[in-house]
């Protein structure tokens, strides 16, 4: 199955691999950011770390995707 193809079923909802995987590193982020306060770390860095984690995700669920390409 192509990348496109993989892509728009993911945008369109027949697999819920990408929302999980969104959602977990959503509460992640927030977990994080309660610990942390309001002065930390966090503050300057909490969007490239959240940026991170969904594209943990996205590439989790494009794993077969990308499996398949790379043959």
């Amino acid at each position: 199955m192509s990348l496109i193809r993989q892509l728009r079923k993911l945008v369109l909802g027949e697999t819920w691999s990408l929302p999980l995987g969104v959602a977990v590193a959503l509460g992640v982020a927030g977990i994080v950011r309660a610990v942390d306060g309001d002065d930390g770390w966090w503050h300057h860095a909490g969007g490239f770390i959240l940026l991170g984690l969904v594209g943990v995700a996205l590439t989790g669920s494009l794993r077969s995707a990308l499996r398949a390409r790379a043959r």
